[in-house]
């Protein structure tokens, strides 16, 4: 499904979408720095020379990019970088270490630029991850401060033992049924504790103990599309 909506950006892009453009091109950011870090050996950043190079390349590849000749869109992006850095590098005359060991002939890529380009996409899905994560958790900060609950105060109301968590999931789970319950965390923006005890049984010092982390799972199952949080947290 991935590979399907990559390749139908890239028609998007190709066809004169040029939001859609930059929306795959920030996407790929951290993977085109990661392989213009490989192939330069060193630290490389957005203001060095190699990485405009890099830029241009995958941009180029975008616009050249045929899915029917069985090469990945990530394994053309590759070898454009590659190829193009190379160019530079001999233009300049420097480094002919990296020429030896990276240049490859077009058609004749080799098992370690395979593998150096699994690396690469790993690192850069690491990356994607950890960033949207923190866009997650910035999302969630802003709600938790409607009901005047800070981030960092988190770890401290949440349950040190498994046991403890599952059971308050199944609270959390039992919570989320009712309605009327529901309706009064929204109006109030706090847990309603005596509401929800009245009609559950449940011990009330729990709901004391541990309400912040029960809101803050309530959020989270409000909103799906926060996959990594999700995970986080569990």
């Amino acid at each position: 499904m991935k590979d399907f909506q990559l390749e139908h950006d890239i028609e998007q892009a190709k066809n004169g979408n040029e939001l859609v453009r930059h929306q795959l091109i920030n996407r790929y950011k951290p993977y085109i720095l990661n392989i213009v870090r490989h192939i330069c050996k060193r630290v490389v950043s957005w203001s060095d020379e190699e990485s405009s190079i890099g830029l241009i390349a995958f941009n180029r590849a975008i616009d050249t990019y045929e899915s029917g000749k069985g090469r990945t869109f990530i394994n053309y992006a590759y070898f454009l970088i590659n190829r193009d850095l190379i160019n530079f590098f001999h233009q300049k005359n420097r480094n002919n270490k990296i020429l030896s060991l990276d240049y490859q002939p077009e058609g004749q890529e080799s098992l370690i630029t395979e593998i150096e380009i699994e690396q690469a996409m790993r690192d850069y899905q690491v990356k994607v991850e950890s960033i949207e994560l923190v866009d997650e958790i910035l999302e969630l900060d802003q709600q938790l401060n409607e009901y005047s609950i800070g981030f960092e105060e988190l770890e401290k109301s949440s349950p040190k033992h498994r046991d403890t968590r599952e059971t308050i999931h199944h609270i959390v789970h039992d919570f989320m049924e009712d309605k009327e319950c529901m309706n009064e965390l929204f109006r109030k923006k706090r847990f309603p504790t005596t509401l929800f005890v009245r009609k559950t049984g449940y011990h009330h010092k729990t709901f004391e103990r541990y309400r912040k982390y029960m809101i803050t799972l309530i959020l989270i199952e409000l909103h799906p599309e926060w996959e990594h949080l999700r995970r986080f947290v569990k």
